[in-house]
């Protein structure tokens, strides 16, 4: 996994936010962290219920092309699989500006109950991020397998943390504030930092201790 070659290590870095389908306003931990914390903001997608891939990439490489600090995205369902589709498409210079990336329940576009309007995110890309990224599963996802996470985490040479029962990790699921979650991000700002050597082994070894307990990963989780 590539490191962020991050020019300004010394500013603080910035959270940008990426919600999944139909989710926002309180009750939703995205909003709640965007309200309370001064390191969090959201990036205006236009309307959450109709997502549009083409659309919502380039308006987040818009937001990224407005900061000059370090960015740590953080994509939820349809949201992470923008990070995903921006990755793959946008150049290797603007990508040096993100630090690292949570993807939190990736949703999957071509699952057997996947929602119609992720039609256009399909394809899932491919390509294998050139910045450290996490993704976080949860053991009773309706919109993505535990398996298919970590697939999806591994073709993004992307850590994989399992979050024991927290279902999509949207209101609808009661997940509120998370604060498990905003604890893993605190941490996962501090492990990213720019001039530290990032290996996949470092986010599998570090993002148990913040997960819901739960049984053992489906799979041998990798090990370079």
């Amino acid at each position: 996994m590539a490191t962020s070659h991050f020019e300004h290590p010394c500013a603080a870095p910035v959270t940008l936010m990426l919600p999944d389908l139909d989710c926002n306003g309180q009750g939703y931990w995205q909003h709640d962290w965007i309200e309370t914390r001064l390191d969090c903001r959201a990036i205006d997608l236009g309307n959450a219920s109709t997502p549009d891939r083409n659309s919502w990439v380039m308006r987040l490489d818009h937001a990224l092309r407005g900061l000059d600090a370090p960015v740590i995205l953080v994509g939820h369902g349809v949201g992470a699989l923008t990070i995903a589709a921006w990755a793959g498409l946008m150049s290797s210079e603007i990508e040096k500006a993100v630090a690292g990336a949570l993807l939190i329940g990736p949703s999957d576009p071509v699952g057997a109950d996947a929602d119609p309007r992720l039609k256009g995110f399909a394809p899932v890309p491919s390509a294998i991020f050139s910045f450290p990224a996490l993704v976080v599963a949860s053991d009773d996802d309706h919109s993505v397998s535990v398996d298919r996470a970590f697939s999806m985490a591994r073709q993004w040479g992307a850590g994989f943390a399992r979050f024991g029962e927290c279902g999509h990790f949207s209101p609808r699921d009661g997940l509120g504030w998370w604060p498990e979650g905003e604890e893993l991000l605190d941490r996962f700002i501090e492990l990213v930092e720019p001039g530290r050597d990032h290996r996949i082994r470092d986010f599998d070894d570090f993002a148990p201790r913040f997960a819901r307990p739960g049984p053992p990963p489906p799979v041998p989780l990798f090990r370079p």
